[in-house]
């Protein structure tokens, strides 16, 4: 029985979070209110594993580094945020390539971002064991002394985003649709914490396929020398192609310490790590350094304005059932349906859907409207978003809009 739970726990949980963040965020739900609950549940569900079936049962004790992890965790995560909506400006400011494969059905569009972002995250990490400065950014990841499921986002901020940076922007480019990136990266935090737990499982075959712990924990040896193979994040192609793949049987007995073993007495504190990789002179001068940081932290999510009239047109609802007339009348802003693929639904055509919304610049959103989508028995408040030009979300809610049902649609060229 054991045996049997050590080989199906990977693919139960990868599935069934990838399952719920999939079916949750293509049912219009709120994209953060899927994927954070479901984040922090596996986290939990993970920490509750450990405990109970560890690898390691002297990583359990811990060593006094909980609290530093979960700092870096939600820095980092923080950081991820602030990239998507980044993300979500650039795409409606300005007119990027077409050729995502928007047409795909969206689980097989977000395993093509998911492998778009991973072979980046690669061959930054790879190269971050080459060059003295971006290894000392990562050395900050690898002087964990355990491994456990929260320190797999153990990352310098800077390499943070050197990691993920060229993956998202890459998707930026091709057109990836925004609630495609944020499933791809929601999915990828699940198996961060999968490639890195302290739980005692066994992936099988699939370590072939996927970047598991087995794998990965030979990839924080102390003995740097040892420890550069399996720089993967998700698939284990890449290390297959570039050929940094390592699997041998001594890999489960002879694992050794975990750490740096040439820097005894690395920093302990976030602000010491966050200086590590500098120079003495820049660590002199950490004030200012900090004050910089903060400026430019709260500049990136000061987003330009969008043009009020950017949301007319036309455009289709998400699975191509009905088509709507965005315009505006009196100075706000209506929808209709003018198109629908079931003959047996032409009476709804010239039904107005949603209507009187009014531009708000602040909030950069169409707001103050009613919505009554045919099914609906009565009318809600709504308010509509552009994820890029091409991409809004359409929300009726009552009272609260955290509850809100969202429906995307996207725009008919």
């Amino acid at each position: 029985m054991k045996k049997l739970f050590q080989f199906s726990i990977y693919p139960l949980i990868m599935l069934s979070a990838a399952i719920i963040i999939v079916k949750g965020i293509q049912s219009g739900y709120n994209q953060y209110v899927i994927t954070i609950p479901v984040i922090t549940f596996f986290g939990l569900l993970i920490l509750l594993l450990e405990q109970w079936m560890p690898y390691d049962t002297d990583w359990v004790k811990g060593k006094s580094d909980w609290n530093l992890d979960l700092t870096y965790y939600i820095i980092n995560y923080c950081i991820k945020l602030i990239a998507q909506f980044i993300f979500i400006w650039l795409a409606s400011s300005f007119s990027f390539l077409t050729w995502f494969p928007t047409q795909l059905p969206f689980w097989l569009q977000v395993i093509i971002a998911l492998t778009v972002i991973d072979f980046f995250l690669y061959i930054v990490h790879w190269q971050s064991h080459k060059y003295k400065f971006l290894w000392n950014l990562h050395a900050i990841h690898h002087s964990s002394e355990r491994l456990y499921f929260l320190n797999g986002e153990k990352r310098h901020a800077l390499h943070q985003l050197l990691e993920g940076g060229p993956g998202i922007v890459i998707c930026l480019i091709i057109g990836t649709p925004q609630p495609v990136v944020v499933t791809a990266l929601a999915i990828l935090s699940i198996n961060m914490f999968m490639q890195h737990t302290n739980l005692n499982y066994r992936a099988g075959v699939l370590k072939k396929i996927f970047c598991v712990a087995e794998l990965h924990r030979w990839h924080h040896r102390a003995d740097y020398k040892d420890a550069q193979v399996n720089y993967g994040a998700w698939l284990t192609i890449w290390d297959h192609l570039f050929s940094t793949a390592y699997d041998a049987p001594k890999m489960k007995s002879e694992l050794g310490e975990i750490g740096i073993a040439e820097e005894k007495n690395f920093p302990q504190n976030y602000w010491k790590q966050f200086l590590y990789p500098f120079s003495k002179k820049v660590q002199k001068q950490s004030k200012t350094i900090l004050m910089i940081t903060g400026l430019l932290l709260t500049n990136s999510i000061c987003f330009s304005q969008t043009n009020a009239d950017n949301i007319t047109g036309n455009w289709q609802l998400q699975d191509g059932s009905k088509r709507i007339s965005v315009y505006k009348e009196n100075g706000k802003f209506h929808g209709k349906i003018f198109w629908v693929k079931d003959t047996a639904n032409q009476s709804e055509i010239g039904r107005r859907v949603f209507w009187d919304l009014e531009y708000d610049a602040d909030d950069k959103e169409w707001n103050s409207g009613e919505i009554q989508m045919p099914g609906m028995d009565h009318s809600a408040s709504c308010y509509i978003k552009l994820k890029d030009i091409n991409t809004a979300s359409v929300t009726g809610y009552h009272g609260m809009r955290l509850f809100g049902k969202t429906k995307t649609l996207l725009r008919i060229k």
